[in-house]
């Protein structure tokens, strides 16, 4: 017999006893397709195969939507509003739910952190039916109490458009410095001002803003972003993730993800089916080998790294030593480990 499901998928303990399918569900757990998200709530486990980022990405969307469930209509935000909202992050997310608090004053219980905003602000709601504070609130609550490479990921990831898009962005640099100010003074304020001086609408992956903090930590110069270039023998336009006029240099940070038909934004590859993935990727092999041909002839030098690359730091630091891009700034730590929390403080 079929356990009972809420909606949005989540077993509740209550009423799969009800149902009287206590053992059922005792089965499945122990046979790990069914994984406990928090106290009394469960939730199929993610097929074979998903990337371990994906897995930690589907827990803490799952334990938000479990707090939904169990709370008295809770209002969302930080990581778990950004969660909800399909924003990326960079490392581990985090284990308690980010919730507003009640009143003036934010506490902490098991599984639940509530901030206290003494200036409210705007709340809407989400697929499912949950509340979020503003997306420029709940990142605001990321710069304070994240790392900087996870707040700038999701900042970033909020202000990006695709080139030639319709869709507006989440939000705007201007909105989140008008949120900024509005809140001040406030607790983690220039944590705030770190990500914000960073941020930028031209980053289109958790990797090319990661790989820009990589950069900048190494003392390299800063680099243009998303330059175009015009390739009139391929009739098209293409924009460079890093361009280095000083000395006429390119870097792509894509690697051979980009080559696999289900690429992740973190880069990392998925198994091409065939026969038709295989034609795609295939077909984007080449297309990308004549871009990069194309490209090769307008510059100096050119270099590729992946996420493996940017992670362990050196092998992308040699790629710019090799073309030759100059060290204007001191070196100085700014990434940690994408196995480390996105909070700075989480211990565990």
């Amino acid at each position: 017999m079929e356990l009972p499901r809420l909606p949005n998928g989540l077993i509740r303990f209550a009423d799969v006893r009800e149902a009287g399918l206590q053992r059922t569900l005792a089965a499945e757990v122990a046979a790990r397709r069914i994984v406990r998200v928090r106290r009394g709530v469960y939730v199929d486990a993610p097929p074979l195969g998903t990337p371990e980022w994906r897995r930690d990405e589907l827990r803490h969307t799952h334990l938000v939507s479990a707090a939904a469930v169990s709370m008295q209509a809770p209002v969302f935000t930080g990581f778990s509003a950004l969660a909800l909202l399909g924003l990326p992050s960079y490392g581990r997310w985090p284990r308690d739910v980010c919730v507003l608090a009640d009143g003036p004053t934010g506490h902490r219980r098991p599984g639940v952190v509530a901030v206290a905003a003494p200036r409210p602000p705007d709340v809407g709601s989400v697929q499912g039916g949950m509340f979020v504070t503003s997306v420029e609130f709940a990142l605001i609550q990321a710069c304070r109490v994240g790392t900087l490479a996870a707040a700038l990921a999701a900042v970033d990831a909020a202000l990006w458009v695709p080139s030639g898009a319709r869709r507006a962005p989440l939000t705007t640099i201007e909105r989140l410095r008008g949120e900024h100010e509005r809140l001040m003074p406030y607790p983690g304020s220039r944590r705030t001002e770190v990500v914000l001086v960073r941020a930028t609408s031209r980053s289109q992956t958790v990797l090319e803003t990661v790989s820009r903090l990589v950069i900048e930590e190494c003392g390299f110069e800063a680099p243009v972003l998303q330059e175009p270039f015009r390739l009139d023998e391929l009739a098209m336009t293409a924009d460079v993730d890093f361009w280095w006029p000083s000395v006429r240099a390119i870097g792509e940070a894509d690697g051979r993800g980009k080559y696999l038909a289900g690429a992740s934004a973190h880069g990392s590859a998925v198994a091409v089916r065939e026969p038709r993935d295989s034609l795609i990727a295939a077909r984007a092999v080449i297309r990308e080998k004549d871009r990069e041909n194309a490209l090769r002839r307008r510059v100096t030098s050119m270099d590729r790294w992946d996420w493996t690359d940017m992670v362990r730091k050196r092998p992308l630091e040699e790629r710019l030593l090799g073309m030759g891009v100059p060290r204007t700034r001191p070196r100085r730590a700014l990434v940690g480990s994408p196995e480390a929390s996105v909070l700075r403080d989480d211990r565990a």
